[in-house]
């Protein structure tokens, strides 16, 4: 039964990735569906990313905003590598996280 439901959730995101690539090369609709097309995969991501970003620690939801600020910012500044936004993003959650505990 696992390995059904395995192999179900692995269709199910190929499918959500493959049929919008399949659509974006054979549609000639209207600059609307385009556009629609085009942000998908980052409406998605974000979707999928927000709540673990408040989820992060349950005691003090201060650290996964403040990481996810971060990353925000040094992935707007452009030529960041991504090495550097993990790694500012990780030191601002422990930055948040020990002045939470000593105040």
């Amino acid at each position: 039964m696992t390995i059904l439901i395995i192999i179900g959730m692995a269709v199910i995101t190929f499918l959500f990735r493959f049929v919008p690539l399949l659509l974006t090369n054979h549609t000639n609709g209207s600059s609307k569906v385009q556009a629609l097309l085009e942000y998908l995969p980052i409406a998605v991501l974000s979707a999928l990313t927000v709540p673990g970003i408040i989820q992060v620690d349950p005691d003090v939801n201060l650290v996964g905003i403040a990481a996810g600020t971060v990353a925000v910012i040094l992935v707007l500044i452009r030529k960041i590598p991504l090495l550097l936004v993990i790694l500012g993003s990780v030191s601002a959650a422990l930055l948040v996280k020990m002045l939470t505990l000593y105040f």
